[in-house]
């Protein structure tokens, strides 16, 4: 029975959603792309190099609301179809606090402790996948999961509600004597649509101390907690649109699943300055250790043609188990003119391949299988510029995620650009940015071995406001 629910929830999707980090932080942080490991001086680097604590001079709090709009469309073959969802959220909220030393005398000048939270992932999008398939079903993938299995041994999220509703019309011996099912949509022959509707986001609590040196080299360390909380909806409706079915009129699968969790990393990170004009970071992420669970259900129902309905449930699945994500490095430089000019860049370098999944009641070796042959390593990019005409400073950047899969599994790389203004004096700043961003992925219906994949492209557009307080 684990075996079966398995099947059902965790797999190799978890792993790539909770090791996918995408820069939420502060306006001035999002409108220079992210590139502030080598900067620092921001409350965002904590979770990316927690040297950067090292460079405040000032004690300080801030925070950051944030507007997210999500645009998704899918296209399968002739067929296009869009989804929109909006959410408003808190970036970013963090405090500071600098404690000076002897600033006359070489050494220590200054050390720093800081709390707070930043968003890591955002998970909050809708699409809609329609196709008219003349070859294949959903259905055609339960007889292919059924073959071999008596009605008692369907899986009870998903065969088995099949024969329950007689999408299943019959069995029948095939191949020597080998059980399999009948269906009037074996060979498809409906028009197919998808509603997708997710939700959620990945925030991390993260507590860091550093200090500076000499005000030639930062360095800084930290403990995250992030917390996860992630929502799906399904609804998969196949009908005969063409009345080429005979009996058969429409039937539809809902799924439903929720997934929380929390976990722990630790980070370590220097920022050295060589000369007065450049800046060198550098930062090492452990592999984030996450206990989840997981809640699930799923119902089916067919409509004939006569208009009689039948329906069924599966029963609650949930399940506790781990996820470790890649451990990251990440390097970065920035020039630093006076308080006139800053440029900055970075690459961080992760392998979404040595995420895996755990439990002490499940071995998971099929699903770490996969992950191991799915995924590959990559290298993401950014880079920002800030120009200052005090007291306000206009920013702009932009960002390079990169594939996660391996050539020929997926596609799916994600750009990134933005910009922003703001607002400081010595004890007061206020910042706005505006991110937008695209990426997109092969999208399949249900197995790959009978469908086609769809293509879905998601943009998403980001207002963030940060105000801050000196002291």
């Amino acid at each position: 029975m684990v075996s079966s629910m398995m099947a059902m929830a965790q797999n190799s999707v978890d792993v790539l959603r909770y090791s996918q980090s995408f820069n939420g932080g502060s306006a001035r942080y999002m409108a220079m792309g992210g590139a502030f490991n080598a900067v620092g001086a921001d409350f965002s680097v904590l979770s990316t190099n927690p040297a950067g604590i090292g460079v405040f001079k000032k004690s300080e709090f801030s925070f950051s609301p944030s507007l997210y709009f999500s645009n998704t469309t899918s296209v399968t073959g002739d067929w296009k179809d869009e989804g929109r969802k909006n959410n408003f959220n808190m970036n970013n909220y963090g405090l500071v606090m600098v404690q000076k030393m002897n600033q006359d005398k070489p050494g220590w000048k200054s050390f720093q402790f800081g709390m707070g939270v930043n968003r890591l992932n955002n998970f909050n999008r809708e699409y809609n996948v329609v196709n008219h398939n003349n070859s294949t079903s959903l259905i055609t993938d339960y007889q292919d999961q059924a073959y071999g299995s008596y009605p008692n041994q369907l899986d009870a999220f998903t065969t088995d509600l099949a024969w329950k509703t007689y999408l299943f019309e019959d069995t029948t011996r095939v191949n020597g004597g080998v059980l399999a099912y009948t269906s009037v949509l074996n060979k498809g022959g409906a028009k197919q649509t998808e509603h997708v509707l997710e939700w959620g986001s990945v925030n991390e609590m993260v507590f860091a101390m550093g200090g500076s040196y000499n005000d030639k080299i930062y360095i800084g360390g930290a403990v995250g907690f992030p917390f996860a909380r992630y929502f799906q909806q399904i609804q998969h409706k196949e009908v005969d649109d063409m009345d080429t079915l005979t009996g058969f009129k429409s039937f539809t699968m809902n799924r439903y699943m929720e997934t929380s969790g929390n976990g722990v990393n630790f980070k370590l990170g220097v920022i050295i300055r060589p000369i007065s004009l450049l800046r060198l970071g550098f930062s090492f992420q452990s592999p984030t250790w996450y206990n989840m669970r997981d809640y699930w259900y799923n119902d089916m129902e067919q409509v004939f043609e006569n208009g009689t309905k039948l329906d069924a449930k599966s029963p609650n699945g949930n399940f506790d188990y781990k996820i470790s994500t890649p451990l990251k490095l990440n390097g970065s430089a920035a020039l630093i003119l006076g308080r006139f000019l800053i440029v900055s860049a970075e690459a961080e370098y992760l392998d979404y391949s040595s995420g895996f999944l755990s439990s002490r009641v499940y071995t998971f070796t099929d699903e770490n299988a996969d992950v191991r042959n799915k995924y590959t390593s990559t290298v993401n990019l950014r880079a920002g510029v800030e120009l200052r005409m005090r007291p306000m400073a206009f920013r702009v950047g932009g960002a390079y995620y990169g594939n996660p899969y391996r050539s020929g599994v997926n596609e799916s790389h994600k750009y990134q650009v933005s910009a922003g203004l703001g607002y400081r004096d010595r004890d007061f700043f206020f910042d706005l940015a505006y991110v937008y961003s695209i990426d997109s992925e092969d999208y399949y219906m249900y197995d790959p071995a009978f469908v086609s994949a769809s293509s879905i492209e998601n943009n998403v557009s980001q207002l963030v406001m940060s105000i801050g307080m000196k002291f």
